[in-house]
């Protein structure tokens, strides 16, 4: 169910009679919960309730009906429960069917409220459903009932105009919707006369809406004409006020309807579309038109506290120092004025334009803010106050999207926005222009933003004019993209940028904006999954940004950007200011707390603008590490224990050519898998096996099967991975990805008999003292910045990490410190055996030995850097940069002295 549907079910429980013993098994009914779960709720085998009535389901809610008048104390029986404890459901809740009393119990955050207001707090009920809370739609429950009736509209319009559906109509369609939307907006709020639209529409539209296409073809017509131009339409369309704004221009049409549209047309305009709030509303409205966001409608939004963690640094922070120090002084407060009224905002993805409407309600809200204390201090000169208005307009905010529908939704959400903002002003001062006609309109441009030259939609800024281009672009990996989005990446990178088709899709918007500020009065601010500062994003794209003078002028560190809706994973993000070089203060952000930087270079620490690059040899003269060796076998070369077991019974001399095969799970998980190893020279007598023979057999026509041209040629040697490399004596392995909550990086060390596949990087043989670099937090720390993630999980690189680690000359007593280090770091993992990898470093369950065995570790390592440990991650970076940044200076030094 998605939350609109389940606003619809918890309103008609609130609307029948309550019934205590029912009530639990209908709500867990409207909160998405199976028939077949409910059936167990309802004969107990699942109810774990400890209270009178109660019932408990799993992780969701637990319930229990109050006596009259005594739902908190009820509340507070669930709390004390100590069934709550151990289950530690999401909701608590209980009921009198008067009142209810709720507590969400992650956040210790308690309702109170009728009965009959259940559906209208359906937010707040959310999580029995399994979804996340979203507190602005919690607050505010007309958006999500605005967007289920306008989803019901336009698909019923669909259904009887199925030609509506295309993709020759959709334009029309969308432009449909954002006009309905904006007049039913007008009228709730004396836009236009209290409900002038609908009830011209269902005056005239007859009983079954037959005639409703034709009387919403003609109110549009007329709303975009004077009224003395309106020479052949009705008589009743001259109550119509003139609109403009663009908002009516083009072509109008619209669909028949039937008597179910009309139904639904009819309740939405009965809802009170004045309480909407742009912020979120646009981009909830997006999910009408696509039904692929169904399941999450009312969710799919960016949060106005995640907004701001761009624009306020951006300029609105500057800003309000200004007014600060401004504060005393009329003529500073008027140049501010002055200044805002020039600030233009340019978000090259707008979307539905949720950027744009929170920058222009911030703008709006400072200039009233300014306006008012001008009053105080001056209020006969101040301004010339008497007559003046806002001088921030709608048209000095511009925006490109590719989507139609969000690019109407945007230019709608600004239009209220604006009336939103104008109410508030005529609050305060007691006067505001006419609503109507409208002035302007914001620019919002249909169309590909990495294919479109961003001076035509925005063009660059005279002298007093500044250009603030904020933004949240799409977040799409190498592998999301399709062909239309790699020819865009093609048009922004080919022949500028090498190896960019490994980037992600946002870095395209990056570079553009670089391009588009270098040298004019414009900052740039943009959101991105945090790849885009790491690995071989930081190194190859970030020299092509940070020059011409373009710097980094605040970045905020990885974070967490819950932006989508309920279930989708939050994506870890970073946030990067550009500007033009400048004296003025470089700030971080980490965890919203901020300090001051000399310089934020491309992995967002304060260090000089150094690159990591992979590199084929160690830059530090550490051991050797490669890939294990990759089976290419389509499984027949791999052996499941019972498997391995079957053949070593059947021919007991199988034994000697079979080992242990360890991948990243195995090392992790304690995963067993065993493979076939078979030299060439025991070939023969391998064969003469019949298991062996048959598996081999296989692997010959898999090989040649395969499309790839190395797969086929690999059917020469059937009885081998593609790499055929064990170690002598031992192997020291390191998973290729790793979960990032762990503490420190899984790392194993193996016997001869072990054979590691592809997914691990391997020391052959090396000695043990790179185990406790391997296991260390300085190591983590480097890989995590210079190596890249996927997805969220550190993804570790010989290339890029291992061979690029700065380390210290070390002496050999230190190497010899540092491997007794690492052995009681392994006999310490050992003696929790069977526990693996997985179990003891979870970070909630790490026993305290092996943390404080790694503590030592850590310790050990570090004094060997500066002489103590470091105090925090950012000091470790530092470090390790200002050591690579050396040895590469170095390096560079003997290759010119060797040229010479």
């Amino acid at each position: 169910m998605n939350p609109t549907e389940i606003y619809d079910a918890l309103s008609k429980i609130a609307e029948v009679s309550f019934d205590a013993g029912e009530f639990p098994f209908s709500f867990a009914e409207a909160t998405d919960a199976s028939q077949a779960a409910i059936s167990k709720l309802r004969n107990g085998s699942t109810n774990k309730s400890d209270l009178p009535g109660g019932v408990l389901f799993g992780k969701r809610f637990h319930y229990a009906p109050a006596p009259a008048g005594k739902s908190d104390a009820t509340l507070e029986q669930l709390r004390a429960s100590k069934k709550t404890k151990s289950s530690k459901p999401a909701i608590l809740f209980a009921t009198d069917g008067e009142m209810i009393a709720a507590e969400h119990t992650p956040s210790g955050e308690t309702l109170h409220c009728a009965f009959k207001e259940l559906g209208d707090q359906f937010g707040f009920f959310l999580p029995a459903a399994g979804k996340e809370r979203y507190r602005a739609v919690e607050e505010n429950p007309v958006d999500v009932k605005a967007t289920g009736k306008l989803a019901k509209l336009y698909d019923a319009l669909i259904r009887a105009n199925p030609d509506w559906g295309t993709d020759a109509r959709r334009h029309e369609m969308n432009q449909l919707m954002m006009r309905l939307i904006f007049c039913m907006f007008a009228e709730d709020v004396g836009i236009f006369p209290k409900q002038q639209f609908s009830r011209l529409i269902f005056t005239y539209a007859g009983d079954r809406g037959a005639e409703a296409h034709r009387v919403i073809i003609t109110a549009f017509q007329a709303m975009n004409l004077p009224t003395h131009e309106r020479t052949g339409l009705p008589a009743w369309t001259g109550e119509l006020d003139y609109v403009n704004g663009g908002l009516f221009a083009g072509a109008i049409d619209a669909p028949k309807f039937d008597t179910i549209a009309f139904r639904y047309l009819r309740e939405a305009c009965g809802l009170d579309w004045g309480k909407i709030n742009p912020d979120i509303f646009g981009s909830m409205i997006q999910s009408v038109a696509d039904p692929k966001q169904r399941s999450e409608l009312g969710m799919h939004y960016t949060s106005v506290p995640n907004i701001m963690k761009v624009i306020g640094p951006l300029f609105l922070d500057d800003l309000d120092a200004e007014i600060h120090k401004g504060w005393d002084r009329a003529r500073a407060l008027q140049q501010t004025l002055g200044r805002i009224s020039h600030i233009r905002v340019f978000d090259p993805a707008c979307g539905s334009g949720n950027f744009l409407v929170v920058s222009y309600r911030e703008l709006r809200a400072r200039e009233t803010r300014i306006m008012q204390r001008l009053e105080e201090l001056d209020g006969r000169n101040a301004m010339s106050t008497s007559e003046m208005f806002s001088r921030i307009r709608i048209d000095h905010f511009y925006g490109i999207e590719i989507s139609d529908f969000a690019a109407e939704t945007a230019k709608l959400a600004l239009f209220i926005a604006e009336y939103q903002a104008n109410a508030s002003f005529k609050a305060v001062f007691g006067r505001c222009p006419a609503a109507l006609p409208l002035r302007d309109a914001a620019r919002i441009h249909r169309d590909n933003a990495l294919e479109l030259d961003w001076e035509a939609v925005c063009p660059p800024p005279n002298k007093d004019e500044e250009v603030f281009i904020a933004g949240n672009p799409p977040f799409l990996g190498k592998a999301q993209q399709d062909f239309k989005q790699k020819s865009s990446m093609d048009h922004v990178f080919l022949g500028k940028v090498k190896s960019f088709r490994a980037f992600d899709f946002v870095t395209a918007w990056f570079f553009k904006a670089a391009n588009y500020l270098r040298g004019r009065n414009i900052q740039a601010a943009l959101v991105s999954t945090n790849s885009i500062c790491q690995g071989a994003s930081a190194a190859n794209l970030w020299p092509e940004i940070l020059t011409g003078g373009v710097e980094i002028g605040f970045a905020h560190r990885s974070f967490k950007w819950r932006n989508n809706a309920a279930g989708n994973a939050a994506v870890v993000c970073v946030i990067v200011g550009l500007r033009n070089t400048s004296k003025a203060a470089k700030r971080i952000f980490e965890d919203d707390v901020s300090h001051t930087s000399s310089n934020i270079n491309s992995y967002l620490i304060d260090e000089q603008n150094i690159f990591v690059s992979p590199s084929n040899n160690n830059l530090f003269s550490l051991p050797k590490m490669t890939f294990g060796c990759m089976p290419y076998d389509a499984g027949n070369l791999l052996l499941l224990p019972d498997q391995r077991q079957e053949i070593i019974h059947n021919s007991p001399q199988s034994k000697k050519f079979i080992r242990k095969f360890m991948g990243s799970q195995e090392v992790v998980k304690g995963v067993e898998r065993y493979c076939l190893w078979i030299s060439n020279e025991d070939l023969p007598e391998a064969l003469q096996i019949t298991g062996i023979a048959q598996r081999v057999s296989a692997t010959r026509d898999a090989r040649l099967n395969m499309k790839d041209k190395g797969g086929i040629e690999l059917a020469e040697r059937p009885h081998q991975f593609r790499e055929h490399i064990a170690p002598k004596n031992h192997a020291i392995l390191v998973p290729r990805v790793t979960s990032e909550r762990r503490p420190y990086l899984p790392v194993e060390r193996v016997g001869a008999d072990v054979i590691s596949s592809d997914l691990n990087q391997v020391l052959y043989d090396a000695p043990e003292w790179c185990i406790a670099l391997i296991a260390s937090r300085l190591h983590l720390v480097w890989i995590a910045t210079v190596c890249g993630k996927l997805k969220s999980d550190f993804r570790y690189s010989n290339t890029l990490g291992w061979n690029t680690f700065p380390v210290p000359k070390f002496t050999d007593e230190q190497l010899e410190a540092l491997s007794n280090s690492a052995r009681r770091i392994l006999k310490c993992r050992y003696s929790h055996y069977p526990k693996t990898i997985a179990d003891l470093y979870d970070p909630d369950k790490m026993p305290d030995d092996l943390r404080a065995v790694h503590k030592e570790n850590d310790d050990l390592l570090e004094s060997m850097y500066i002489g103590r440990p470091f105090r925090n991650d950012t000091e470790r970076l530092e470090t390790l940069f200002k050591l690579y940044a050396a040895k590469i200076k170095t390096l560079e030094t003997a290759n010119k002295k060797k040229k010479a």
